[in-house]
């Protein structure tokens, strides 16, 4: 269980920068750029509850 969060982790991290990639620097605005806005959010909370979960698994 703990190499299938750790991958997800990873995965999610790898996701976050190529959600990175598909924003459009030109206009910044939530209508241009919704999906890509939500895809980093839920990148970041899957990245966080990954690493919570790791650091609880650890101790």
């Amino acid at each position: 269980m703990k190499k299938a969060r750790l991958g997800i982790t990873i995965l999610s991290a790898i996701l976050l920068v190529i959600w990175g990639f598909k924003l459009d620097y030109n206009d910044l605005s939530y209508k241009n750029n919704s999906t890509a806005y939500l895809g980093i959010l839920i990148m970041l909370l899957l990245i966080i509850f990954g690493i919570r979960q790791i650091i609880k698994e650890k101790n």
